[in-house]
Formats: structure tokens, C-alpha cells, sequence
């Protein structure tokens, strides 16, 4: 009589198309039958990254989200079959996935899997379309990266998608936070809708109110004879992306709050409430739970906001991405430039994956940007990055000429000068790392003639 276990290498031995992989996705199981129908041998395969044994595989993005993907139409050395990818969890934690084939290659079948790739493919045509409608331009494809922050960031973005309460997103300036914003609605299934976007702090506080609620005809000298939608209006169904949350009024808060607590709210100068359905996304790059304690942010506001919580790194926390940044970067504005394969030197990837990045990743996208337009050929060397390079000064020969007053000037300039292009003209930022206050920041810039651009 045959033992369990030897059943148990039965039944996986006879499964089609099996594949196993552990938390980290390395295959930890691949069916003999399927190795070699794919060419590769399955002990060999054992312990390495699924991706690069089967570069198409899609149980990565089933680790990930913990979600299964079922009855999938999968293609095998060109031949259409149809697989199921489930994740498998011990007590509750996730430890890997397995995806195996429902039905294996049936060849009366080529025709009717002809037509539903093709149908397919219409869909995710006209899918992509209504997501640029929809205003929303990045995907979690876009979050870059295989350092444990990356991960754990996309992770969470894939969880958060699942439901429909509201999420608060918080990190340094420059860290992606819209892109994040961007990437879950794209997931949740509010995706088809309009993706709303308002920056909070870009709006007078006198108009912040009929930006979110609209107004009727007759509101106010000037208004429209129509009258408008506010944003709310016009996200509904879909989501409400407010950035810069911090920045509102403290009479805003309240009426924002009135919002979310009863889904719907008053056109300004009308009295008919309007009801909505909409999902709030918001995000700043503020120590909101400080505000509160400051009383600058209301707190009742910030609890209602703080549903799901969600964190984005610094690019400090994931300096083993920055490689993988570069070459993106690289390549985008390679093309833009009509430059074709821009490689990046080794010495530049240990040079920028070295620098200190006060302003996070759209720091380091300017510097790739500015780098690409100094660049004559298809390499990007350190000569390119010269701005980054440690600074030579002929110390008295610099000064030579000068009264002391106007040296001093010079160098506080170029301190100031050198920190601003750091944190990508960030007035906050530079006058936190310069540890003096804007106010007095805004005034040593008008002395000594430094322009700022936003």
C-alpha cells in the first residue's frame, strides 16, 4: 500500500502545469510535465526567483496583493490554457501561492480562446483609454523597486485598494505620494470612475469652499449663470484625491468634515442637499498628530481622515532602488530628448545611490532630468552630475578683491542656492534643513537676489 506522502507526490506530480512558490517568491515546487514542456529543468528551478525562471508568471503580483487570480487565460509555448493562481496561508499568515492549470491544451478550443484574447486585448484597450478619462496617470507599475519598502508600499497600496474607507497618506516631500494616490485608484473598483484631484493648498482659503461644493446660480457677484460642480460633485463614484490636506482653514476642516461624516453637503448659496458616493483619498507631507496637538488641525477632522493609514517612504529608506530609478528615469527622458539607449555609468549609479536626497525621488528625477540635457552621447557619467560633485574652491583667490561683507554674502548665497536646488526649491524644506524660519529665509533671498521658481 502506498503511503500519504507518496499519494500526496501523486496527485502533485499529476497536476498540470503546477507551480509553487514561497513568501519571497522563490519556487520552492515546479511539476516535472511543465518543466520540461517550458524547457527548463525543475531541480535547477528550485530556490530561485519564479520571474526569472518564468518571466511571465503572475503569482508575484498574488504574494503581493494575497489575492487569487482565477480561471485565467495563460499562454504555454503558445498554446492557450486556462489556470488558476491561489495564495496559501498558515494560521492566517501568507507563506506563498501556487497556480496550476484548469484545463490543459484543447485544441477544438484554439478558436474560441483566439476570439477571447482578442476580445480581451479590445478591453484592456478601452480599459486604458477610460483610465486616462478617468485622470488617473500612474499604476502601482510605476512604483519602482525591490527593496523590502518598495514591497511593503506596494503591498499596502494593493490592500488599501480593496475597500472603500478613507485614506490618509503621509511622507516627506518629493516621496510619490500622488503617484501612490494615482496607483490605488487605478486597483479599487472605482477605477472606471473619475479620479478628482485638489491641492489644498494651491486654493485662497475664500474660494476652498466652492472648489469642494460648488456653487448655485446667483451665489456671488460674478458667479456663473449655470452655476458649477465642486469637486465632490464631480468625483462622484469615484475618488476624491485632496493633497495638502494640512493646509486648509480651519473653517474648511469643518465644512470638510460635515462632508464625511454625512456624505453629502450644500452648493454654496443653495439649500438643496446633494448626496454623493465618494471615496477621499488625501495625502501631506505634515506631521498632522503634531497639528492636532498644536491645535493648527482638528482632530476630530484628522480621525476621519486617518482610516487607513499609509506611509511612503523616504528615498533614504530605499536606497537599493535608486539604481533601478535611475535607468527608468534615464530612459524617459532619453527619449524625450531623442537620445536612443542611454546607459548609465557604474560610477554614476554609486554616486547618486551615495548622495544624501533631502527632496526623495523628485530630487533625484530632476537631477537624471538635468543630467540628460548636459549629455552629448548615450552615456551619463559623473561629469554630467557635476552639481553633485564635491565642490573645489580656491579659497583666497575666491575672495580676492571682496570686503568681508561681500564675501560673506557670496557664501551665504551659495549656501542657500545649493539647498533650495536640493529640496527642488522647497521653502519649507530648505529653511528646516537651514534651521531658521521661512519668514526669515524669504527675506536673506530678496537681499542677496536669489530668484525662486516653484
Amino acid at each position: 500500500m502506498a503511503t500519504r506522502l507518496e499519494i500526496l507526490e501523486k496527485v502533485l506530480t499529476q497536476m498540470r502545469g503546477l507551480v509553487v512558490v514561497d513568501h519571497e517568491t522563490n519556487i520552492v515546487f515546479l511539476n516535472e510535465e511543465y518543466a520540461e514542456t517550458i524547457g527548463v529543468n525543475p531541480k535547477e528551478a528550485l530556490g530561485r526567483p519564479v520571474k526569472q525562471v518564468i518571466p511571465e508568471s503572475k503569482l508575484p503580483v498574488v504574494v503581493e496583493s494575497g489575492k487569487a487570480i482565477l480561471g485565467d487565460v495563460y499562454y504555454v509555448v503558445g498554446k492557450p490554457t486556462v489556470c488558476n493562481r491561489i495564495p496559501l496561508r498558515q494560521n492566517g499568515v501568507l507563506i506563498g501561492a501556487m497556480s496550476f492549470e484548469v484545463f490543459g491544451e484543447i485544441k477544438q478550443s484554439d478558436k474560441l480562446f483566439e476570439s477571447l484574447q482578442e476580445l480581451h486585448t479590445q478591453l484592456d484597450y478601452y480599459k486604458e483609454k477610460l483610465k486616462r478619462f478617468s485622470g488617473s496617470r500612474y499604476s502601482i507599475a510605476d512604483i519602482v523597486g525591490s527593496s523590502s519598502a518598495a514591497i511593503k508600499l506596494r503591498k499596502d497600496i494593493l490592500m488599501s485598494a480593496c475597500t472603500n474607507s478613507t485614506v490618509l497618506i503621509q511622507g516627506e516631500t518629493g516621496t510619490g505620494k500622488e503617484l501612490v494616490a494615482h496607483a490605488l485608484h487605478r486597483e479599487s473598483r472605482r477605477a472606471h470612475c473619475p479620479l478628482v484631484k485638489l491641492n489644498c493648498g494651491a486654493i485662497p482659503a475664500e474660494l476652498i469652499e466652492t472648489e469642494l461644493f460648488g456653487y448655485e446660480e446667483g451665489a456671488f457677484t460674478g458667479a456663473k449663470r449655470t452655476g458649477k460642480k465642486g469637486k465632490f460633485e464631480l468625483a462622484d463614484k469615484g475618488t476624491l484625491f485632496l493633497d495638502e490636506i494640512s493646509q486648509l482653514s480651519m473653517m474648511a476642516q469643518v465644512k470638510l468634515l460635515r462632508a464625511l461624516q454625512e456624505r453629502e453637503f450644500e452648493r454654496v448659496g443653495g439649500v438643496t442637499p446633494i448626496t454623493v458616493d465618494v471615496r477621499i483619498i488625501a495625502a501631506t507631507n505634515d506631521n498632522l498628530e503634531e497639528m492636532v496637538k498644536r491645535g493648527s488641525f482638528r482632530a476630530d477632522l484628522f480621525y476621519r481622515l486617518n482610516v487607513i493609514p499609509l506611509k511612503v517612504p523616504s528615498l533614504g529608506e530605499r536606497r537599493t532602488d535608486i539604481p533601478a530609478l535611475v535607468e527608468r528615469f534615464a530612459k524617459k527622458y532619453g527619449d524625450q530628448a531623442g537620445l536612443s539607449s542611454v546607459s548609465v555609468s557604474p560610477d554614476v549609479l554609486t554616486l547618486l545611490s551615495e548622495h544624501e536626497w533631502p527632496g526623495n525621488i523628485r530630487e533625484l528625477e530632476n537631477s537624471v532630468e538635468r543630467a540628460i540635457g548636459m549629455c552629448n552621447g548615450n552615456v551619463l557619467d559623473p561629469n554630467h552630475f557635476e552639481w553633485l560633485l564635491p565642490k573645489k574652491r580656491n579659497g583666497i583667490a575666491e575672495i580676492k578683491g571682496k570686503t568681508l561683507e561681500e564675501a560673506k554674502a557670496e557664501f551665504e548665497k551659495n549656501i542657500i542656492v545649493d539647498v533650495l536646488q536640493s529640496t527642488c526649491n522647497n521653502i519649507k524644506k530648505t529653511a528646516e534643513l537651514l534651521k531658521i524660519d521661512r519668514s526669515l529665509l524669504y527675506q536673506k533671498m530678496r537681499r542677496l537676489g536669489i530668484q525662486y521658481r516653484q
